[in-house]
């Protein structure tokens, strides 16, 4: 029989849990709120940058922003995790380690900065695509830095300021490329505007830290020295997923050309529209999910599950919509990007894959796992990726022609993604699924299967727009009536945040 303190602690845990979830709900409906409007902008850009400079200097943008990029992974170190992980536990331990990152991260800059003038100079890249790459780098920089003061404070779970900040400095960004276009300049500008939109949300959030964490700047060697050590595998699996995305552009502007490289890049634009949950994956489950390991398996297990399944119910008919209306998506951009359609086709499960890969990595990461996914990650994305790419660009530019070597980087990066998503869900084992999981996984991949079959025979004679539509009110009813996705699960989610993290008044307790 339970003693009353008993009873009284077993209460106080679960009341405990109750407020970290709602919390963590109220604090993703916030970011969500001010990801709506930044991917508006976002989206908007997406679509007119390429149809205003066109496949090749819209390649050489591209090209540009990846080649930084690349390099710029070394400044990772692997905080954002280590962050998310530790300080949400410890928020005080901030300020042991982040004045000194700070400092080496800059010094890392000035190195990395004459590293690809010597890069550049050795392949005889153009002045423009040179001075380019400079103010790319002078952003990644920027961007980096960013990266770990807003993991602060997702760890500490105040993120209203943070929300807001992104809503500006995306307006900063997306106002100063129409700037940029209007007045003609030379394509070095278009970076100009986010270095300064990542200016000023560096300023943004150096202040909201030291007003909710009490952040201070110190240099602190040996404990330093400590964080870098237990930040190394998050460090190279960093390293790794950077990557995706970046080398793979690199090698094919080396191995065809800007023009590929154009094509491939409006593909990705659209493809990567899917990745909008991506931040609010990091900045409120991460912490959620450190807390929930630090008191049971079984309950990291299960949040685990679910955060699957959510992720799965909104980026399945998102890369539906893609999948189907490849054609009428890319040509927004315009005729000059019909070579799109296939690269998009074919990246397009990508992303769906690469949300499971997170689930995965978190689970794994937060049980101590987190090796298994450093060398998963290491040989997809450094192995892997250069070797599909160097055979199958050749390869489909022979067979394709025109656009063939922008498949054939797409096809790279989805046989990689599938050998890592198998990888790191057989390390989970059982942990991986539960019935509930698989029952909704199946059913989504028959009514996908069928939409497929509909749009190839009875519903292609329709209008494009109207086929698209059909289908997309096919899939919403076809979910719902085989229960693939629970309404009542989704209005629950809506009560919470009505409550705004505030539990329910609960029953005075019996004597």
């Amino acid at each position: 029989m339970n003693s009353p303190s008993h009873s009284i602690s077993q209460d106080a845990g679960e009341r405990e849990r109750s407020h970290e979830a709602m919390g963590a709900v109220r604090n993703g409906l916030q970011l969500g709120g001010s990801l709506l409007a930044t991917y508006a902008i976002a989206m908007g850009v997406r679509f007119l940058l390429p149809a205003h400079l066109g496949p090749e200097s819209f390649g050489r943008f591209n090209y540009a922003d990846s080649f930084s990029a690349v390099f710029f992974i070394a400044t990772h170190l692997g905080l954002e995790m280590y962050i998310r992980k530790e300080v949400s536990r410890r928020p005080e331990h901030a300020s042991d380690f982040f004045g000194s990152t700070l400092l080496l991260r800059l010094g890392l800059t000035a190195v990395l900065m004459g590293a690809m003038a010597l890069v550049m100079a050795h392949f005889d890249e153009p002045p423009e695509v040179r001075q380019l790459v400079y103010v790319f780098a002078l952003a990644q920089s920027l961007i980096i830095i960013n990266a770990s003061v807003a993991a602060l404070l997702h760890a500490k779970g105040k993120v209203a300021g943070l929300s807001v900040s992104n809503i500006v400095t995306k307006l900063v960004w997306g106002g100063g490329l129409l700037a940029v276009a209007v007045a003609g300049l030379p394509l070095p500008w278009l970076a100009v505007p986010l270095v300064a939109s990542e200016a000023v949300k560096l300023a943004v959030g150096w202040y909201l830290a030291r007003e909710h964490m009490g952040l201070t700047f110190k240099v602190d060697v040996p404990a330093t020295l400590k964080v870098l050590k237990a930040s190394l595998p998050f460090f190279i699996t960093g390293a790794a997923l950077a990557a995706n995305g970046r080398l793979d552009v690199m090698i094919l502007g080396m191995v065809s050309s800007h023009e590929e490289v154009g094509w491939y890049g409006a593909a990705w634009n659209i493809a990567g529209l899917t990745f909008f949950l991506n931040p609010v994956f990091g900045w409120v489950l991460m912490p959620l999910a450190s807390r929930a390991a630090e008191r049971s398996e079984a309950e990291l297990t299960n949040l685990t599950r679910r955060s699957l399944e959510g992720t799965l119910a909104v980026t399945v008919p998102m890369m539906m919509l893609i999948v189907l209306g490849a054609p009428l998506w890319v040509g927004l951009m315009g005729g000059a990007f019909s070579e799109s359609a296939m690269p998009l086709r074919l990246m397009s499960p990508l992303f769906v894959l690469a949300f499971v890969t997170m689930n995965a990595g978190l689970w794994l990461t937060m049980t101590n796992r987190e090796w298994w996914v450093t060398i998963t990650s290491v040989i997809g994305s450094v192995v892997l990726i250069p070797l599909l790419n160097l055979l199958l660009i050749p390869l489909m530019l022979s067979a394709l022609g025109n656009g063939g070597g922008a498949a054939g980087t797409a096809l790279s990066m989805l046989l990689m993604e599938i050998c890592v998503t198998i990888s790191l869900l057989g390390r989970m084992g059982k942990a991986a699924f539960d019935a509930r999981l698989v029952s909704m996984m199946a059913k989504t991949a028959v009514i996908c299967a069928a939409i497929a079959v509909l749009d190839q025979t009875l519903l292609a004679s329709l209008n494009p727009w109207v086929r698209i539509t059909v289908e997309a009110v096919l899939y919403i009813v076809a979910v719902l009536a085989t229960g693939a996705v629970r309404p009542g699960e989704v209005l629950q989610v809506v009560r919470i945040a009505r409550r705004r993290g505030n539990p329910a008044p609960e029953a005075a307790p019996t004597p």
